[in-house]
């Protein structure tokens, strides 16, 4: 039996840490490399700063893992409902991208809230179906 839920052969408290610095490296280079003078270009650093700590946390501390992991999954929902402005665009007839980089913040933003909140929940509820296994 499998003793840890896991995505792609990966810890969700991996996937944690790696989507967080996915983000913060994504707003470094749309901010610095393309010399963006907004403030709003790092708010995937923002997000994704603490999503890394949180999962190194979890990483570092098992003992209180399911706290990390629930606070990961809550910054998690954060960034998915950050990514949501994206299709703002969509709905009042004009570009999502029109604004490129801004475009694809918001929907790497998305993306990645979105799938790292449903591995935590894949987690949890495998967690939560094993744990009278694991624990005997």
């Amino acid at each position: 039996m499998q003793q840890e839920f896991s995505v792609f052969g990966m810890s969700v408290e991996k996937i944690a840490v790696g989507a967080g610095l996915f983000l913060v490296v994504w707003a470094c280079a749309v901010s610095v490399l393309w010399n963006s003078q907004s403030m709003t270009s790092w708010i995937p650093a923002f997000l994704g700063g603490p999503i890394s700590i949180l999962g190194y946390l979890a990483l570092s501390r098992p003992d209180h893992r399911k706290l990390w992991m629930h606070l990961v999954a809550a910054s998690a929902a954060l960034t998915l409902l950050g990514g949501l402005d994206f299709f703002r665009p969509i709905f009042t007839g004009q570009n999502p991208l029109s604004n490129p980089w801004a475009g694809l913040s918001k929907l790497m933003l998305f993306c990645v809230g979105g799938f790292l909140l449903a591995s935590c929940v894949r987690s949890f509820v495998w967690a939560r179906k094993n744990q009278a296994k694991i624990d005997s």
